[in-house]
């Protein structure tokens, strides 16, 4: 099993790091290949903002290519790729767990079985430089939720605790994808999951989790978001 991480040329230049550019299929540019995740591949488009503008307070949004499921890290201090590796495995892990503890009434044993077998996945990890327009879409889209979030609440800095409010509110919200039917982040990663070696599979409390991560509507507006 590999990760696969694509960096923005943002991010890339952020890392101070010299990254291979992720092959081209023929005909098609190079730089923005659209990936996906499969079993034997977890891909996640990767990009850094400004918390405001100018500011030294940087936020690295990571965004799994088939849920769009995102995670929001902080940064204020370079990150070796290796140190990203290991803060974005934790972090991703996490944010699901948190999510489907506020969202499902999927039992703690069972979300922490779901997170013991994925501890025992083993992850090889490429690096490349590429950014797939779609995935990065969602960043967009995320990356504004955060600065107007931070705007309003008058702060500099994302702490932990409003990175992962913000994650879980827009991981339990409807998305579309090429004209697609909708699904919610959390629960198309949750099935995924469910897909890796050693992760076993859904049992009927996590198939309650369709129903219970449904948001109330389909259209979210920024002024809703109140953590």
């Amino acid at each position: 099993m590999k990760y696969q991480f694509c960096t923005t040329n943002a991010l890339t230049k952020w890392l101070k790091t010299d990254l291979p550019r992720l092959p081209a299929e023929p005909g098609k540019q190079v730089g923005v290949n659209s990936i996906t995740s499969t079993a034997e591949q977890m891909s996640w488009q990767l990009h850094i903002i400004e918390n405001s503008y100018g500011s030294w307070h940087k936020t690295i949004i990571a965004t799994e290519a088939n849920s769009r499921f995102t995670v929001f890290i902080p940064v204020d201090l370079l990150m070796t790729p290796d140190q990203l590796t290991k803060r974005l495995q934790m972090e991703w892990q996490y944010v699901l767990a948190e999510t489907l503890q506020l969202h499902s009434d999927m039992p703690r044993s069972d979300i922490a079985f779901l997170l013991s077998n994925l501890s025992d996945v083993s992850f090889e990890t490429e690096w490349v430089k590429n950014t797939d327009l779609s995935v990065n879409g969602h960043i967009g889209d995320a990356g504004l939720w955060l600065t107007q979030t931070l705007a309003d609440k008058r702060r500099a800095e994302l702490s932990p605790e409003l990175a992962l409010e913000l994650a879980v509110y827009l991981n339990t919200q409807p998305k579309r994808v090429q004209k697609k039917a909708r699904f919610i982040p959390a629960e198309k990663l949750l099935e995924y999951c469910h897909t890796l070696d050693g992760a076993g599979q859904p049992s009927t409390q996590d198939e309650k989790c369709t129903d219970l991560l449904q948001p109330g509507g389909n259209v979210v507006y920024l002024k809703d978001f109140k953590p």
